[in-house]
């Protein structure tokens, strides 16, 4: 029926001024809501005609009722049908007729929303339906979360359009949620879903056994989205809500009062609370001498957070240094370590940048001395959608997870963001991050905006501010401690690690295989027992090896496709080191794929080169891609890094088969065969478990069109 109305909406409109023809495939979305949306604008004469249901929409809507038998369908009626059709509902058909059957379903669909049924569809409504909100609950939800969704739908949605009532709590029901609470306050006139000084000034105390039945729903309201459901939203402040706030409190270790007033309800409403509350933790990007360790103590802070690495604007350092940890050590003042070298954006994090960061995490950890069971935290500094949290975050924490595991597991995963990607990794069962620091602060963030506080939560960042003055003065963010996670309070610096020349290398090193795939096929090989100028075997399997060399006196190859580059940007036209012949069988995903890649190995090389070769003339067929990266300055003195991947594998050259794969080798640019062969080598890892790699299987990933192969079972 989606298709349906995909064709009509089609059929009817293409042409028309704002409308913009939509794929015909069945599934509904927000392209499919807003070519509704137009259609219904150009049916009412609006002249410029958006896929939005904004103020000018909502004031031309005439309102659609049950029309009399024998009346003409419409194509008002038919949007209608359609935008049921696309919510999941049947509205009897798709005739343009608003009979008994779509009367029925806008009645159903009004008991959904939280209202009382009348079978009339004004602004509002439609605007609900031509909308890709759920009103049904959704599986695995609670149903008491969709009963006050509808109460708010019902007695509040004066303020706000209706909110999606299917259990789930997210940005939409925690503003309205506000929007509530500040009705019941008396600043109605003011309202803005926003936890401000005004709405603050008129938090009233609420305590048991008082009379005020509105706002005490509110509060059980408030409880339950909180996972705090005190049983039922009767409005009576009794045992049972006393006891749940008294359970809130020592969650979010308030004075557990039973009580709520201003601290209590404001950090039911918002992600930070009330943020002029003491607190014993902080975390700080400066380097804390004397006078800033005196600052701290005055002002009852006893733990801090600090960074491992990195700098600010690029200047100046944030790193923690030995000099620091014994002054904090002296001052009574607990550390807790944090590894952030970016993070502030979606394309940094994926599976191979996670386990260079766990690598150079751990390393700089041990170097300074924590001791074994610290808790690394790893920031996630972005509002990240869920599809980023589940494409991109966890794949690069489980990446951190594996790197920390293979060195010995001496360190603990725990990771700094917001509440939802915090919740993720903690439920995640391949990443079971130990503890959550969550960037409460950011109280506009959708990660933060409808989600409960972290069960496993250890520090909770709600505030910046500075304090101290001249030699003494510190930016800091206050943090609330449950005390799941102490910090360390002494530690035990290394006196074996390597020079600067090899720390510098080792970090250009990882940084350069965050963009190989494949890089960290053995993360066992990392850490403290790394040689450099030496080749590893990181892959092992009949028939097909990957190997991984660096090379610090590196010397290009003649013989070589090279690819240069120049701060940090690639010299290529990507069509052209393709060649036709296998650009014609590439897909623009596949395109996508090699250019990205390009991308990142050029972004991480900084200035140097790629260089790419090939050997068939053997029964050992070999690819070798190298990154070159020049001018790393070490006090002074400029050294040269080259970190290659090299794939052999053995061929059968009496094969019926081989022919037609010496054919395609030959006439393939080798540019394309080491693109195609960084692929293999990733998604080989992925669904070999351990299989005999046929000469047709691997060579079809050669020319990049055998991506298929392993996605069937191993028998296959």
């Amino acid at each position: 029926m989606v298709l349906e109305v995909q064709k009509w909406l089609n059929d009817t409109y293409k042409g028309r001024k704002g409308y913009d023809v939509i794929p015909e495939d069945g599934y509904t979305g927000n392209t499919t809501v807003g070519a509704l949306i137009v259609g219904l604008q150009i049916e009412m004469g609006i002249t410029n005609p958006v896929p939005n249901f904004g103020p000018g929409t909502k004031a031309a809507f005439p309102g659609l009722s049950k029309q009399s038998l024998g009346e003409e369908p419409t194509n008002m009626n038919k949007i209608l049908q359609g935008g049921f059709w696309c919510k999941g509902y049947n509205p009897g058909g798709f005739t343009g007729n608003f009979f008994g059957g779509t009367e029925s379903t806008v009645k159903d669909f009004e008991v959904d929303v939280g209202l009382v049924p009348s079978g009339y569809v004004d602004a509002k409504l439609m605007e609900a339906i031509l909308n890709t909100d759920g009103f049904e609950l959704a599986r695995t939800y609670p149903n008491y979360v969709r009963e006050m969704q509808q109460i708010l739908n019902q007695n509040y949605s004066m303020y706000f359009p209706y909110i999606p009532t299917n259990g789930v709590y997210e940005r939409k029901t925690s503003e309205a949620l506000i929007y509530a609470f500040q009705h019941e306050i008396g600043i109605g006139n003011i309202a803005n879903g926003y936890y401000g000084n005004g709405t603050l000034a008129n938090t009233p105390t609420l305590a048991p056994g008082n009379g005020q039945d509105r706002l005490n729903r509110i509060l059980q309201f408030a409880l339950a989205v909180n996972d705090y459901y005190p049983g039922s939203y009767n409005g009576i402040y009794d045992n049972s809500v006393e006891s749940a706030v008294r359970e809130f409190q020592e969650f979010m270790t308030l004075p557990a009062t039973g009580t709520a007033g201003k601290a209590t309800i404001k950090q039911l409403l918002t992600s930070n609370g009330l943020t002029s509350r003491s607190a014993p933790a902080c975390d700080a990007s400066t380097i804390v001498d004397r006078a800033k360790a005196e600052t701290l103590v005055s002002r009852g802070y006893n733990t801090i957070g600090r960074y491992l690495t990195g700098t600010v604007g690029g200047s100046r350092s944030k790193a923690m240094t030995n000099e620091e940890l014994e002054i904090l050590e002296e001052y009574n003042i607990n550390v807790f370590p944090i590894y952030q070298d970016g993070g502030f954006y979606a394309s940094y994090f994926n599976h191979n940048r996670g386990s260079g960061d766990g690598l150079r995490a751990h390393k700089t950890a041990e170097d300074l001395g924590f001791p074994e069971g610290t808790t690394i935290y790893f920031a996630v500094d972005f509002d990240a959608y869920d599809f980023q949290v589940t494409n991109l975050i966890l794949p690069y924490l489980n990446g951190v997870k594996e790197s920390l595991e293979s060195q010995g597991s001496k360190y603990n995963l725990g990771v700094y963001g917001p509440r939802n990607i915090c919740i993720r990794a903690y439920e995640n069962p391949s990443i079971q991050a130990k503890y959550s620091f969550v960037a409460n602060m950011s109280t506009g963030f959708s990660g933060n905006l409808g989600y409960p506080m972290p069960r496993n939560w250890a520090f909770s960042q709600f505030y910046e501010y500075t304090v101290g003055s001249g030699d003494g003065a510190i930016g800091i963010d206050k943090n609330d401690m449950s005390g799941r996670d102490k910090g360390v309070s002494s530690v035990n610096p290394s006196t074996g690690s390597r020079n600067e020349k090899e720390e510098k290398l080792y970090d250009a090193m990882l940084e350069v295989g965050s963009s190989l795939p494949g890089f960290f096929s053995n993360e066992a090989i990392f850490g403290p027992k790394f040689i450099f100028n030496k080749t590893y075997k990181i892959v092992d399997l009949p028939k097909f090896n990957v190997y991984l060399e660096t090379d610090t006196s590196f010397s290009p190859n003649s013989d070589a496709d090279q690819i240069m580059i120049s701060e940090g940007k690639v010299g290529y036209d990507l069509q052209d080191i393709i060649g036709d012949d296998l650009k014609a069988n590439l897909s623009a995903e596949r395109m996508d794929k090699y250019a990205n890649q390009l991308d990142g190995l050029g972004a991480s090389v900084g200035n140097g080169m790629i260089e790419f070769s090939s050997d068939f003339t053997s029964t050992t067929h070999t690819l070798k891609v190298t990154a070159y990266k020049d001018s790393i300055e070490v006090d002074g003195t400029k050294t040269d890094l080259a970190v290659s991947i090299i794939y052999e594998l053995e061929v059968d050259t009496t094969a019926p088969s081989y022919q037609k794969v010496r054919e395609a080798q030959v006439s393939l640019e080798t540019v394309a065969l080491c693109l195609a062969a960084l692929t293999a080598g990733a998604l080989l890892l992925i669904y070999v478990s351990p299989v005999v790699i046929s000469v047709a299987a691997t060579s079809a990933f050669l020319v990049g069109i055998g991506d298929k192969i392993f996605q069937e079972d191993d028998s296959a």
